[in-house]
């Protein structure tokens, strides 16, 4: 047997070696540790993605592209519900949940104005926090009772000063305190129906 004939018994048992290894590692669905430079998911129409599970089969992560192109990543709690999901679309956003699903906490950007809003047990807004915008002049936090009323506002206005605004339990203004149109320091109390009733300037 000739040297060339040798070569191609050996390069065929290395082949067949090769694929026998392979069919086995297939067959038991688990390739051990795997060690890469990187990994390049391509999309096939519906978004490239990445799966990772626990021991009981439940889904833990999630990371991909949807079909208009941005990219997003979900992590989930041991029971398979999503706990915090981030996502790319013209701008960022960032979702944090609940046990149970519930919406928790609320974090984006978009037209130029950055925004965080936390949520009830209920999904109502209570705290809502956000960055100059053309109406308020400036960053403002918000809060909210479990009706959905407002009950305080706390922020700079139009003019670039800052105020303290409070509300009943019916969304009806009940105190100011603030800056007024001269820049000295004002404060304010109204009745329970929003009727100014005592009034105070600090200019002496």
């Amino acid at each position: 047997m000739n040297d060339y004939t040798k070569g191609i018994l050996t390069g065929a048992s290395l082949i067949l070696c090769f694929f026998m290894l392979v069919s086995a590692k297939s067959q038991s669905k688990n390739l051990g540790d795997i060690t890469v430079n990187s990994i390049r998911v391509l999309d096939d129409g519906t978004g490239g993605m990445i799966r990772t599970y626990n021991a009981d089969g439940k889904e833990t992560s999630l990371i991909g592209s949807v079909d208009d192109g941005h990219g997003f990543l979900s992590i989930f709690n041991a029971k398979g519900t999503e706990i915090i999901g981030l996502g790319g679309g013209e701008t960022g956003a960032v979702a944090i949940t609940q046990d149970d699903g519930k919406l928790g906490v609320f974090l984006a950007a978009f037209d130029g104005v950055a925004h965080l809003s936390l949520l009830d047990n209920n999904g109502n807004e209570s705290v809502f926090l956000a960055t100059a915008t053309p109406e308020t002049g400036g960053g403002f936090m918000r809060t909210q009772n479990l009706n959905g009323k407002e009950t305080v506002y706390l922020g700079t206005d139009a003019t670039g000063a800052g105020h303290l605004r409070t509300f009943n339990k019916h969304e009806v203004e009940t105190g100011y305190f603030g800056t007024n149109k001269y820049q000295d320091g004002m404060a304010l109390l109204f009745d329970r129906y929003g009727d100014a009733g005592w009034g105070e300037e600090g200019k002496k």
